[in-house]
């Protein structure tokens, strides 16, 4: 049995993107297909004690670019993107377990937007202990649109199991998973709720929210329970 969950390359993620990887054997991150403008592939969310707000890396280029090919226009969002971390969570419980990786993170010197998604995305996996294994599209001999693409990656991967959001559904041709001996597990992304050090609970933003503010046994909970 080996559980394949794929999903773009995303800035800071929330919650629900990790959990899919924590029931996934291999997690492929979709590097190599176009870029979406007012996605989140370079923007989340976070909050303070008055609301909550998007953290949004300026881009150029192309929209016909790839993921893996997006460039900044400058690195002045870098101090912005920490200054706002560092002033929403400075409080917070576990601010201090994680504070010098994150401060780590925006001294680096990235290329492009996916770089920078990667770091970010490495840090979240190594905190949040999660050892699911994870491969680049980019490197897989596979092609194809939607729903034969999925399919060409799961088969290349020998998947017998494919975890996806409901937002899939309107577009996998099921016949075809199905007489290629592949189940398709709809997930339905539900954001945890946790305690939040700015006080009433604001759903649905980037894990770092998650991180700093619950308890490793919390945080295990709701990543590895079905």
């Amino acid at each position: 049995m080996t559980k394949i969950s794929i999903h773009q390359s995303q800035y800071i993620p929330w919650a629900p993107y990790f959990k899919k990887i924590a029931m996934s054997d291999i997690f492929v991150v979709m590097d190599s297909v176009q870029y979406q403008k007012n996605g989140v592939q370079n923007r989340n969310k976070i909050r303070d004690k008055n609301s909550e707000y998007w953290l949004t890396i300026p881009v150029t280029g192309q929209l016909t670019d790839f993921i893996s090919e997006k460039r900044m226009v400058s690195d002045r969002w870098m101090m912005k993107h920490w200054k706002s971390i560092q002033s929403s969570y400075r409080s917070a419980p576990k601010w201090g377990n994680y504070v010098d990786q994150i401060a780590f993170l925006f001294e680096q010197n990235y290329s492009t937007l996916f770089e920078v998604n990667q770091a970010f995305f490495t840090f979240l996996m190594d905190s949040l202990k999660i050892e699911t294994q994870v491969v680049l599209l980019s490197e897989l001999q596979v092609s194809g649109e939607k729903s034969d693409l999925v399919l060409n990656i799961c088969k290349e991967l020998c998947a017998t199991e494919y975890i996806s959001g409901y937002g899939s559904k309107s577009y996998l041709d099921e016949k075809k998973f199905a007489d290629s001996g592949i189940e398709i597990n709809y997930l339905e992304s539900i954001p945890p709720v946790y305690p939040q050090v700015h006080g009433e609970f604001i759903a649905g933003l980037s894990m770092i929210d998650m991180l700093v503010n619950s308890s490793d046994d919390v945080i295990q909970e709701y990543l590895f329970s079905t």
